[in-house]
């Protein structure tokens, strides 16, 4: 293998290593929004659940101000997570782009290797044959 050959094969490694990593963040951004979904599900019924318990067997005000308070706290936590899933799911769009990106690069690396060894292997076949043909030149004049 020529030394032109070892240094397209080293780029197809780190191509295909940058592409496994890609598919790694893919995976794990799946991962992260799967998470949060069930994280902002979790709050939206924690939230729900205390907004169909509001103000029952209340007999003061200022234990409604703090019912009042703790509905609005369990509403922030409950939109947070929500605003959390739609980052997570920006970021797996991002790197799910990132593995089809990764995998064309990839691939080109690939079609420039083959597109290389090709040549390789049609001018070592051509010099096979010059070297052949002087042979038999070699071998004529010698009989004549």
């Amino acid at each position: 293998m020529s030394a032109r050959m070892r240094r397209v094969e080293r780029l197809v490694e780190l191509g295909q290593e940058a592409l496994n990593g890609a598919r790694a963040a893919a995976v794990a951004a799946t991962r992260a929004v799967v998470e949060a979904r069930a994280i902002a599900q979790r709050e939206e019924q924690r939230w729900t659940e205390a907004a169909t318990g509001f103000a029952k067997g209340v007999t003061r005000a200022p234990e409604l101000d703090q019912q009042a308070a703790h509905l609005r706290t369990l509403r922030l936590h409950a939109d947070a997570a929500a605003r959390a899933v739609d980052r997570a799911v920006v970021e797996e769009t991002k790197r799910n782009a990132a593995v089809v990106k990764a995998a064309m690069d990839h691939r080109k690396l690939e079609l420039w290797r083959d597109r290389i060894s090709l040549g390789e292997r049609e001018e070592e076949d051509r010099l096979e044959r010059v070297a052949a043909d002087e042979l038999a030149a070699r071998v004529t004049r010698m009989r004549a």
